[in-house]
């Protein structure tokens, strides 16, 4: 109605044979566009041409890849809860090589009492004095603490290895070597270290350490079941 309008003034200022051939003009117009018009709402889904997309991969980047370059993708809130997961993780790691260790301190004291003392040990008294009153396990906690949540780097992977080596060395010595008594206070500590270093380790390198002391046992004469 509007272009109607303007027609009409443009009409009335021109002269009659220009108004005239512009009212020709628009009145045909307006026929084409009331035309286009009932054509384009009868229109259908089925009246649109139909193409399969193309098969071939795009030759740049595209939107998602551009996106998880940029970490937009990335929600802040799954990062604070990996993290926090990740120590929870490690701290319930470092109590259970706690724990483990300390009993296993424990246990060989109990077996070296059990070997060598002249009266059989008394279990609650000596549970006492390897855990509560003794400085192993908070040294064994001081260790793991440092030591294990970076026990997979190489310095530390040597590390490990080159101790276990010496400490099983040592332990079967004493054991063949020394007098009961210092059997009695270097094989429990001593021992639950080497077994911690062994259990650090990855499987391929404690396998070979464990056979070095083998072999080292073996070379000195120690036999394993005389």
């Amino acid at each position: 109605m509007h272009q109607i309008l303007v027609d009409h003034l443009l009409l009335a200022s021109t002269s009659p044979s220009l108004s005239r051939r512009m009212a020709t003009q628009a009145s045909r117009r307006h026929r084409k566009e009331r035309r286009a018009q009932p054509e384009a709402k009868n229109m259908q889904a089925e009246d649109i041409p139909l193409a399969r997309p193309p098969q071939t991969p795009p030759k740049g980047k595209t939107l998602i890849e551009i996106a998880k370059e940029r970490q937009l993708l990335q929600d802040p809130d799954d990062t604070t809860l990996s993290t926090a997961d990740d120590t929870a993780s490690v701290h319930l790691d470092i109590l259970l090589y706690f724990i483990s260790l300390t009993l296993l301190h424990f246990t060989l004291t109990f077996l070296v009492h059990h070997q060598y003392a002249t009266d059989r040990p008394s279990l609650w008294p000596l549970f006492l004095s390897t855990t509560v009153f003794s400085p192993a396990p908070w040294l064994i906690l001081l260790l793991v603490a440092v030591l294990h949540p970076n026990a997979g780097h190489l310095a530390l992977q040597l590390g490990f290895a080159v101790f276990s080596v010496i400490a099983g060395g040592w332990l079967v010595y004493a054991c063949n070597e020394d007098s009961y008594l210092a059997v009695m206070m270097k094989a429990p500590p001593l021992g639950t270290l080497w077994v911690w270093s062994i259990v650090e380790l990855r499987l391929e390198t404690s396998v070979c350490c464990l056979l070095l002391t083998g072999v080292w046992a073996w070379w000195k004469g120690y036999g394993f079941w005389s």
